[in-house]
């Protein structure tokens, strides 16, 4: 009952609606610097809840976390400009810069991602929208993202992101 509802989410052409709770298992991904994992979905964290629409990459919707040792977001932005994941199968580099796609709590932060993914046989590379932050003692994200093979970036559904936001911590706080 935590995450919001699916009124709450923006449409995004392509997209079906989906929430997934999960204990993730193993430890967190190999990212450098570790802290970075947060932008990747990568980070350490004990239990995950998932409210979006996705299909093939493009998404749009909200991530919650309970994670073992406090986030802090600030400084996050700056910290991450630039990190990278690397496994067997691929390599992915990440650019972060911080963004405005409007007014935001002062808990949060808002960034944009560049991210580049590398296999043995392909190199894809897209972008992501987010606006990061804690309450309540859950890290919570609102993101957007065309996907690899999506359309075009669509800044009108970044700017929709605070909004978002603002829906699942109002929920949050209503719990």
């Amino acid at each position: 009952t935590m995450p919001v509802d699916e009124s709450a989410v923006p449409p995004l052409p392509g997209t079906r609606w989906g929430t997934i709770i999960a204990v993730p298992q193993g430890g967190p991904a190999p990212v450098e610097p570790a802290e970075c994992g947060v932008f990747l979905s990568q980070g350490e964290v004990t239990q995950k809840a998932l409210a979006m629409r996705s299909s093939g990459g493009a998404a749009i919707g909200i991530e919650l976390a309970v994670t073992p040792r406090p986030v802090q977001v600030h400084g996050l932005a700056d910290e991450c400009a630039s990190f990278s994941l690397t496994t067997p199968e691929l390599t992915n580099s990440t650019r972060v810069e911080p963004a405005d796609f409007g007014p935001i709590p002062t808990e949060a932060i808002s960034v944009l991602m560049h991210t580049r993914t590398t296999t043995k046989t392909q190199s894809l590379a897209w972008d992501i929208a987010m606006i990061v932050g804690v309450h309540r003692g859950l890290l919570v994200t609102a993101e957007y993202t065309p996907g690899p093979h999506g359309d075009a970036f669509d800044s009108t559904l970044a700017e929709r992101l605070p909004a978002l936001y603002e829906a699942q911590t109002t929920r949050l706080d209503k719990s």
